[in-house]
């Protein structure tokens, strides 16, 4: 398995694949998109679209980090996120200390995009992906993995894969513990775990994970503390098993959580005033704080300095009767799973219109319904929306123009899905 350079991505030739260039640009290079000039207010680009600012990428970029640095906390954000090897590299040169994936297929993206270190945060079970993982890591000695498991079945598994693939050295993996998906329920079956990979001669166990984000979507009380609990409970794991010489095999001892919502509360109770045997690196994995969102993460991230970074211009189709317009955008073009699209601006022949109280109300494939209570919208008006959830608006998207305050095309971000 192989994924292509960001200096491979960027000498890629533009054509109907490209929404949003491909009916303007063909022939160009995704790197030479920035210097054509293409103005989205003028109109240089067909509608819907979904865009990248510029300042607001670059502000959270720095954001981020600079949050992680002043408490001490590792970054290894979900590249899974964007799945766009131009922003891994951005993450990375911005000081992340690695990127985490979900698969073996995000994985070969962010070795070709740079990363060096690469957590692979979910259960390694299949003999295929686990031959290509090995002959990536015996490529190059320099290349740091690391992955999960929360069984012995998972242990043996891992083991046995390994040997097929002729392993040479050991593969660091981290056991899960679970809250609402994957994972050890009881630390006794966290204790069992860990004995099986002491038993297992191709594995070393590295440290303890855990997901608090599918424990609540809110910051009401009952959330919190089940997320406190869970990261209570990775850290006392974490001292009973370094007590219990679990890892003898390890350089350092990581602990890693942290979704994109409450990363906050890894940083405070992921704290070890306790000496342990090994260094310790506790491992922030947010990924949305790249291009953060004006909905769901807008309403919980700890982070308020974040900027939203995405918008999605479509045009307004039909207005078939009072109160009722109709865009062109849908399910097709924007995330729904964690709440609707929702209007901030309105342009009208390139110049700023009033759309208040205009609300997207639901979705089909390729059209958006809008509620317009006070007849605001007229045909060819341009909406410049705010998404909810990051995550499922970059997969529909192949290739993100990024544009600066006055709306014109300054680079192009290629997603690799």
């Amino acid at each position: 398995m192989s994924a292509p350079t960001v200096e491979q991505l960027l000498d890629e030739r533009i054509d109907a694949r490209h929404r949003g260039f491909g009916a303007v640009a063909g022939g160009l290079a995704v790197g030479e998109l920035g210097a054509q000039g293409y103005d989205l207010r003028r109109g240089d680009l067909p509608l819907p679209l979904l865009v990248l600012r510029r300042y607001a990428l670059e502000h959270n970029l720095r954001a981020m980090q600079a949050w992680c640095d002043a408490r001490g906390l590792a970054l290894a954000p979900h590249g899974k996120t964007a799945m766009a090897p131009q922003l891994m590299r951005r993450q990375l040169e911005a000081g992340a200390w690695g990127l985490t994936a979900a698969t073996v297929q995000q994985v070969a993206v962010m070795r070709a995009a740079g990363a060096r270190r690469v957590i692979l945060a979910n259960q390694l079970v299949d003999a295929a992906a686990i031959g290509w993982l090995e002959r990536e890591r015996a490529a190059d000695d320099r290349f740091e993995a690391y992955c999960l498991v929360d069984s012995a079945a998972a242990v043996a598994q891992l083991n046995a894969g390994l040997a097929a693939a002729r392993s040479t050295a050991p593969l660091a993996v981290l056991i899960e513990l679970g809250g609402a998906r994957a994972g050890c329920r009881t630390d006794a079956t966290a204790h069992t775990v860990a004995a099986a990979v002491a038993a297992a001669p191709r594995l070393a166990l590295a440290g303890v994970e855990g997901y608090e984000g599918t424990l609540g979507a809110d910051r009401e009380p009952r959330t919190l503390a089940a997320v406190d609990a869970l990261l209570d409970r990775m850290r006392a794991l974490t001292l009973d098993l370094d007590g219990r010489g679990a890892f003898t095999g390890a350089r350092e001892i990581l602990v890693t959580a942290g979704g994109s919502a409450l990363f906050d509360r890894v940083a405070e109770r992921l704290r070890f005033p306790e000496p342990l045997s090994r260094p310790l690196r506790v491992v922030v994995r947010a990924g949305c704080y790249v291009t953060h969102d004006d909905g769901h993460y807008a309403r919980l991230s700890p982070l308020p300095e974040l900027r939203p970074a995405l918008e999605l211009w479509a045009r307004v189709l039909s207005c078939p009767q009072r109160g009722l317009a109709i865009a062109g955008f849908g399910k097709r073009d924007a995330p729904y799973d964690l709440g609707l699209p929702i209007v901030r601006r309105l342009l009208r022949d390139g110049a700023p219109a009033t759309a208040d109280g205009v609300v997207v109300d639901a979705l089909n494939d390729q059209h958006a319904m809008l509620r317009d209570p006070a007849g605001a919208l007229r045909v060819g008006d341009v909406l410049r929306c705010g998404i909810s959830h990051p995550c499922t608006a970059f997969d529909k998207w192949s290739l993100i123009p990024v544009v600066d305050d006055a709306d014109v095309v300054v680079d192009a971000v290629r997603t690799l899905f």
